[in-house]
C-alpha cells in the first residue's frame, strides 16, 4: 500500500501558504520545465505577452506569484504555463445532469507527479476550489456560481503554441459563471496539447470541449469523456492500451441506466474504470465528485471520502492508495506522456541498438584519436549532449516500461531515478 498526504489549503490571495508550497515543489517543477533545455522554453517577454493577450484577468495574480517566487526568471516563465513541456494524464469524466448536476472524474496519473493539494482561493471576484497543479492551475475545480470543469487527455499526440490545460481550467472558473460563458471564453484561448474539457453548471447545462493547438474548440454533446476524441478514436492503438473506449462505454452505460451520483461514484471506483497501474503513471489517484448546488466536492477512495466546500477551513488527510485494481488495465505500450510512435521491442530492435552503439563507439574513438581541433570541440559538444540524451532515454524507457525498470538498469532507487531524469 502507498500513502500520501493530501493538503486542503485555504488562502484567498497567494501568500505564505502558496510560498511554502512553491519552496517545497519548485526544484521538481524547475527540472521538469527545463528538461528539454532552457532554449526549448519561451522567453519571459514572449510568455508574459501571451498571458497578457489571452488571459489578462490572471496577470495580477501571476505578478504576485512571481514576487513570492523571489522574482526568479525561470519561475516567472514557468508560471505563465505558455508552451510548457508535455504532460498528458489519463482520466475519465462524467457530467451527470440528474437527479442533480454533478461532475465526476477519475484522475489517473503517477503519484510522483501529483501536487497533493486541494486549493480554495479568491483571486478575483469568485471563490474557486479545486485540485491544484502547476502551482496555480487546476486539474478540476468549481466556482461559487456552480460552474465545474475538469480535464482529461484527448488522445491525439503532439503539441503546439498554447497554454497548459490546468491554467485554462483555472481561467474559465475565474471568469465564467455558466457553461455557455465558459465555452465562449474558451474560443479565445490557445491550448498547447489535446484535451477533453468536461463541464457542467448549476442549471445542469453540460458539455465537453475537445481542444488543442491551432484548432477551434470542438463542442461534443456527450456527458462522458475519456482519452480520445468523440466516439471513434483517431489513434486506436493508444485508446486500446489505456482501454479508453471500454471506460467510455462502461460510464455511458451507467448514464443510460439512470445512475445517481452515489451509483456513478461506485462505477468510477469499480472494475474497468478504476486503475491501479501506478508504476506506469496511470493509477487512479482520486475520484472527485463536484456538486454545484451544494458548493462541495467529494474526494473518494476505496477506504474513505473527504469533502471540501467553498467555506472549508484548512485540513490535511492521509490517503492510502489501493494498488489492487478491481480489473487491471493492461498498459503494455507508451504511457499517457508518449507520442505513441515509439519503436516496438524484439530481436531485430535489439540488433539495431547494438549496431547503433557500435557506430557511436567507433565515431567517438575516431574523434578522440584525431589531431584536428574540431574533433576535440565535437567531443566537448557531445559530452554535454550525452547528459540531455540520458534524460530523454530514461523518460522514454519509463514511458514504455516503468520508472522501476529505469532504476533497476541504473542501479539506483526508483525515487532517485525519477528525481534525476523526470
Amino acid at each position: 500500500m502507498t500513502s500520501f498526504n493530501f493538503f486542503g489549503i485555504t488562502e484567498e490571495l497567494p501568500s505564505t501558504r502558496w510560498q511554502a508550497l512553491f519552496d517545497t515543489v519548485w526544484p521538481a517543477y524547475r527540472a521538469w520545465y527545463l528538461r528539454d533545455g532552457d532554449a526549448a522554453r519561451p522567453s519571459l517577454a514572449e510568455a508574459e505577452a501571451r498571458l497578457r493577450e489571452h488571459m489578462p484577468e490572471l496577470v495580477p495574480t501571476w505578478r504576485r506569484l512571481v514576487e513570492l517566487a523571489g522574482g526568479d526568471e525561470t519561475a516567472a516563465r514557468m508560471l505563465t504555463l505558455w508552451n510548457p513541456p508535455r504532460f498528458l494524464p489519463g482520466c475519465s469524466q462524467v457530467a451527470l445532469q440528474s437527479p442533480e448536476p454533478a461532475l465526476l472524474r477519475n484522475y489517473d496519473y503517477g503519484l510522483e507527479l501529483f501536487e497533493q493539494v486541494h486549493a480554495s482561493t479568491r483571486f478575483g471576484s469568485r471563490r474557486v476550489i479545486g485540485t491544484s497543479d502547476c502551482l496555480w492551475g487546476l486539474l478540476d475545480g468549481m466556482n461559487e456560481d456552480g460552474l465545474a470543469v475538469s480535464l482529461a487527455f484527448g488522445g491525439r499526440p503532439g503539441d503546439g503554441d498554447g497554454f497548459a490545460a490546468p491554467l485554462v481550467v483555472r481561467f474559465l472558473l475565474e471568469v465564467a459563471e455558466s457553461v455557455p460563458e465558459a465555452l465562449r471564453r474558451l474560443q479565445t484561448i490557445p491550448v498547447s496539447m489535446y484535451y477533453n474539457l468536461t463541464m457542467i453548471d448549476s442549471t445542469g447545462t453540460a458539455a465537453t470541449a475537445y481542444v488543442g493547438p491551432g484548432m477551434t474548440p470542438e463542442i461534443i454533446e456527450d456527458p462522458v469523456a475519456t482519452n480520445h476524441r468523440g466516439r471513434h478514436p483517431e489513434f486506436p492503438d493508444h485508446a486500446r492500451r489505456f482501454r479508453s473506449v471500454e471506460r467510455q462505454d462502461l460510464l455511458t452505460e451507467a448514464v443510460d441506466q439512470g445512475c445517481d451520483v452515489q451509483e456513478m461514484t461506485a462505477r468510477m471506483l469499480g472494475p474497468g474504470v478504476f486503475s491501479a497501474d501506478y508504476d506506469n503513471a496511470f493509477g487512479t489517484l482520486y475520484t472527485a465528485v463536484y456538486l454545484p448546488l451544494r458548493g462541495e466536492v467529494e474526494y473518494h477512495w476505496h477506504d474513505r471520502t473527504w469533502t471540501r466546500s467553498l467555506s472549508s477551513p484548512e485540513e490535511e488527510i492521509i490517503v492510502t492508495l489501493d494498488e489492487d485494481s478491481p480489473e487491471p488495465i493492461d498498459v503494455t505500450g507508451p504511457s499517457a506522456e508518449s507520442d505513441f510512435t515509439g519503436p516496438p521491442t524484439g530481436a531485430s530492435e535489439t540488433s539495431a541498438v547494438a549496431d547503433t552503439l557500435g557506430t557511436a563507439r567507433q565515431a567517438i574513438h575516431d574523434l578522440s584519436h584525431s589531431p584536428d581541433p574540431a574533433a576535440f570541440s565535437a567531443l566537448l559538444s557531445l559530452s554535454a549532449e550525452i547528459g540531455e540524451a540520458m534524460g530523454t532515454s530514461a523518460r522514454t524507457m519509463a514511458e514504455h516500461n516503468s520508472w522501476a525498470r529505469v532504476a533497476e538498469m541504473a542501479d539506483i532507487s526508483r525515487q532517485a531515478a525519477w528525481q534525476r531524469w523526470r
